[in-house]
């Protein structure tokens, strides 16, 4: 939610101030903020914002005439600020100027990390900032100021002038690539952790599912699962079950480990929901030993159940930590059987085709479940839903944890592995009932789960 707006404190100056109508508007990653200021004497402005803050506010206090202040800015109960703070986008305003000379105001906001400036024009009668003003958009001084603040913000540095040259290059790119995808009006895109990399670099890191046959056999679906039409009914969130079902958002770091992490977690939750203990289970060990699968570069959930169950079972990420996210290689295997958690004795099918995703909705009703997805357009995800823009070619596995049908359009509430700075903490939420982002292509479950005898769990 958006955060409460700094007041600003600016000493009046000699200089005549503003009168009348001013408006302006500017497109940032392809939504339009226009603003209208219209002052109504030399101690009152009528505020009008739309875009992704929403403000029609009359006869707001100010005082400076150069530099102006709305005295109440930071006050719960003043119009500008409880609309902000109601707004859907974290933003505040920064500074608000009057330049005489040329009759103009900027206003300087910033949106998350994204600092702009738009300019205000005279207006001869009020009207919106589209309607007065040409679109306005962010320059490249600015795009350079939101650099600093992505690298800022996630601890990102370059070794040298060219590579930072090249990264600012290439953050440009994803700016006008969550531009274009923002113009499809329906999740947000915008700057993430990802936005320094090319989509080749995104997908040889982060992702990484890569199908093969079944390791059980052409494992078909489970035929006993009805194929249920998502309504209010049957509206789920396994995030806020007690006795906890899920272990917390996990990170995969630089190693495309997808399909690990996705197994890893199907098998933590089959295990809390028949043994009523959450155990923390090791995504390095698949990582690491499972042969059949390619490690950091790719593999999938199947031949990763398979593995586990031949192998007896997993340890706890305790006893055997996750260390691939930072070197970028699978490691070599360090499995010792005594300290095995948690065990299996195969996987069920719950979807395998677009024309199944009505068994998920049957089985998100008595579990998670694992899912493996398209998820090109996550590198610029930061929230809403995703639905018909989003491509089917299977690339990453991750966790449905969820159902919502409130509100409108349903969709799944699934659970990532990049960690909780990035879409919804942690979470993206893929349009139900469309196939979106090939969400039914590959839904599994694991069975037989249980803890091994003899072990000892800490509870989450």
């Amino acid at each position: 939610m958006l955060a409460s707006l700094a007041s600003l404190s600016y000493a009046p100056t000699a200089t005549a101030g503003p009168t009348g109508s001013y408006s302006g508007s500017k497109s940032i990653l392809g939504e339009q903020i226009a603003a209208t200021l219209n002052f109504d004497s030399a101690t009152a402005v009528d505020v009008t914002i739309s875009g992704a803050a929403s403000v029609n506010c009359k006869s707001e206090a100010y005082t400076g005439t150069t530099d102006l202040s709305l005295t109440n800015l930071d006050k719960s109960g003043d119009c500008v600020h409880d609309a902000l703070a109601s707004a859907p986008e974290k933003v505040t305003i920064e500074d608000v100027k009057y330049d005489a000379g040329s009759d103009t105001i900027t206003v300087t906001a910033k949106a998350s990390i994204l600092k702009v400036s738009i300019e205000l024009a005279k207006s001869i009668v009020e009207a919106s900032a589209a309607e007065a003003q040409n679109v306005q958009y962010p320059t490249v001084a600015e795009h350079a100021e939101w650099f600093e603040a992505f690298k800022t913000k996630f601890g990102k540095s370059y070794a040298t002038p060219a590579e930072h040259k090249f990264r600012f290059g290439i953050f440009r790119e994803n700016l006008a690539t969550a531009t274009a995808r923002n113009a499809d009006g329906e999740a947000k895109h915008g700057v993430t952790k990802f936005s320094d990399l090319t989509q080749e670099e995104f997908k040889a890191m982060y992702l990484g599912y890569k199908a093969k046959a079944d390791a059980f056999g052409d494992a078909v679906e489970e035929a006993a699962l009805p194929k249920l039409k998502a309504n209010s009914s049957n509206s789920i969130d396994w995030r806020t079950k007690s006795p906890k079902v899920l272990t917390p958002v996990k990170d995969q770091g630089q190693c495309g480990s997808c399909w690990a992490f996705s197994a890893t977690e199907q098998i933590e939750t089959n295990n809390a929901l028949a043994t009523g203990k959450l155990i923390s289970l090791s995504p390095q060990q698949i990582t690491s030993c499972d042969k059949t699968d390619l490690g950091c570069n790719g593999g999938n959930t199947e031949t990763a159940y398979a593995y586990v169950k031949k192998a007896g079972g997993l340890e706890p990420a305790t006893d055997y930590p996750y260390t691939s996210g930072t070197t970028g290689r699978s490691g070599t295997c360090e499995a010792e059987k005594s300290e095995e958690a948690v065990s299996i004795t195969g996987y069920t099918s719950v979807s395998k085709s677009s024309m199944s995703e009505g068994k998920m909705v049957s089985q998100i009703q008595k579990s998670p479940m694992s899912v493996c997805v398209d998820a090109e357009k996550w590198q610029t995800y930061t929230s809403g839903i995703l639905g018909r823009t989003c491509g089917n070619q299977l690339d990453h596995c991750v966790q449905a944890v969820g159902l919502n049908t409130k509100g409108g359009k349903s969709y799944w509430i699934v659970r990532n592995s990049w960690a909780s700075d990035w879409g919804e903490d942690g979470y993206i939420y893929v349009q139900e009932g469309i196939n979106a982002c090939g969400i039914a292509k590959d839904a599994t479950i694991v069975t037989g789960a249980s803890t091994v005898k003899n072990f000892s769990p800490i509870e989450m």
